[in-house]
């Protein structure tokens, strides 16, 4: 047997580490976590922000008709009718005193009263509108001043809906009925009174249909000549409405005696 040559034994070891070699893997990595997306946040509702409400006439300063008032804003204008739009007649000095006639109507986004002077003062008109103000801020405040030369507003009723009110008693037949009515909308509305003495039917007295501006009106006297059942009793007063409406019952003014 021949001896193994020192070249083939250094050929085998060779072969034989290259087939270890081979074999030989790498090492399984274990897969990097892969990063969770983070959840998107829930979108926060934003609230819906709605225009306040007009306060309407349950904020104004509330008199009724035949109260005494004083001006308590400086440079308050008096105007021919409701409205911010409407023709000025005269501005008043804080302290002015003033009869309350018909109100409070809606106009405008305003509230407002048609007032008289009080005393005669020469002011300069003798019945206008005026805005009334807030109760936080108002323009017109309650007197009790003694000097008035006439006050004929025996009462009145002011509202924006339908409406029984009263009673009140009328003391005899020469008396009127002052009223205005103010649309809520360019469309118009209507205004509708009856009068109502308890255990009779009652009497329509108002019948009437707004167009787009407030529209004013006057129940004279000789209604309640017509309608006698009406006076020296209590009176109640019915309205159906959709407008901001006033009336206010007035004594009319004495007619002189004829001479014999």
């Amino acid at each position: 047997m021949k001896p193994i040559r020192p070249a083939l034994c250094l050929l085998a070891v060779a072969l034989l580490l290259g087939g270890c070699l081979v074999d030989i893997q790498e090492p399984t990595r274990a897969p990097r976590p892969t990063a969770s997306p983070s959840p998107a946040p829930t979108p926060t509702a934003v609230p819906t922000l709605r225009p306040s409400p007009t306060p309407g006439l349950r904020a104004v300063p509330q008199f009724t008709a035949g109260d005494r008032v004083t001006v308590s804003a400086p440079g308050l204008r008096v105007r021919s009718r409701p409205g911010i739009d409407q023709r000025v007649l005269t501005s008043l000095g804080n302290g002015a005193e003033l009869l309350v006639a018909l109100g409070p109507v809606w106009v405008d986004d305003t509230g407002w009263y048609l007032v008289a002077d009080a005393n005669r003062a020469d002011l300069g008109f003798k019945t206008g509108w005026v805005a009334a103000g807030t109760e936080a801020d108002p323009f017109l405040a309650a007197a009790t001043f003694s000097s008035v030369s006439r006050n004929p507003y025996l009462g009145g009723f002011a509202g924006e809906a339908d409406g029984d009110f009263g009673p009140m008693t009328l003391p005899d037949g020469h008396v009127s009925v002052l009223w205005l009515a103010a649309p809520p909308t360019p469309t118009g509305c209507s205004f509708l009174v009856d009068f109502v003495i308890e255990g009779q039917p009652p009497v329509r007295a108002i019948t009437a249909s707004i167009g787009g501006v407030p529209g004013p009106g006057e129940l004279f006297s000789n209604f309640f000549a017509t309608h006698h059942g009406l006076v020296g009793k209590p009176l109640s007063v019915s309205v159906a409405s959709d407008c901001s409406w006033a009336l206010s019952f007035v004594r009319d003014r004495p007619q002189p005696t004829p001479s014999p």
